[in-house]
């Protein structure tokens, strides 16, 4: 009798034990599944851009005759590469330079008025739905610098040739700004190497005009052909750092 008594026991502890170690294991893999999906959230925290109210009435565009409904229609009709490329003449417009030829982007961007920048940079995250956007990019920028412990990284990509300090501090400055700018460059998609392995970009062509690309892919403020100067019809990353720039004085952000 003793003996069934203490079979039973034993079948029922069992029983208990795989239950509990079954929860625990459907536990541990419900966590992993939500670790997955939080590592692969987007850059603008899963909120809802659909509704974003953009006003299409600034004063900047009303001086230099620039009218954004262009935009809004090619970014609501999903056509990308043209938007992209309007965005370009929406830029040049509203800072005054009328062709790709007089450019200076240094100049240009810190001449780019806040009101545009910001209906620029809603009308992406609106129409991509948060996908795409300047102040996507600068989040990214962001999040790319905690994760090294570097707070200022848009301020360090920026400072080209304004390096200070002693030989090796400016060694660390250049390697620290080339770090920042290829895992920029990878993380949105523009990343190609050089043929000598160094961190290059993308031609303008093989850039990925689709809302499958990878968040902050767009816009890259890069007109077909290159700019002046610039190595041909390759899209170039201090364009929109510049801009970024911009976006972080007028104080513009997710």
């Amino acid at each position: 009798m003793w003996i069934l008594i203490l079979i039973v026991l034993a079948v029922v502890a069992y029983f208990v034990v795989s239950q509990a170690s079954s929860s625990n294991q459907a536990s541990q893999a419900s966590s992993r599944t939500q670790a997955s999906k939080a590592s692969s959230q987007n850059y603008t925290n899963q909120v809802d851009y659909s509704n974003l109210e953009v006003s299409l009435d600034t004063s900047a565009s009303n001086s230099y005759r620039c009218d954004y409904r262009r935009l809004r229609d090619l970014l609501a009709e999903g056509k990308w590469r043209e938007a992209d490329e309007e965005t370009n003449n929406m830029i040049l417009r509203v800072t005054n330079y009328n062709s790709v030829e007089n450019y200076a982007t240094p100049v240009t961007a810190k001449h780019t008025p806040c009101e545009d920048i910001c209906t620029i940079d809603r009308l992406w995250l609106k129409y991509s739905n948060g996908r795409f956007g300047l102040s996507v990019q600068r989040r990214i920028i962001s999040e790319i610098g905690e994760k090294i412990g570097e707070k200022n990284a848009l301020s360090i990509m920026f400072t080209y040739g304004k390096r200070e300090g002693s030989a090796a501090q400016q060694m660390n400055q250049r390697r620290l700004q080339s770090e920042l700018n290829e895992k920029f460059r990878r993380t949105i998609g523009w990343y190609a190497p050089h043929s000598d392995g160094s961190a290059g970009l993308k031609n303008y062509n093989d850039i990925t005009f689709s809302i499958q690309a990878p968040y902050g892919h767009l816009p890259t403020a890069n007109p077909p052909g290159g700019y002046p100067g610039l190595r041909k019809n390759y899209v170039n990353d201090f364009i929109v750092i510049n801009l970024l720039m911009r976006l972080s004085d007028c104080g513009i952000a997710l």
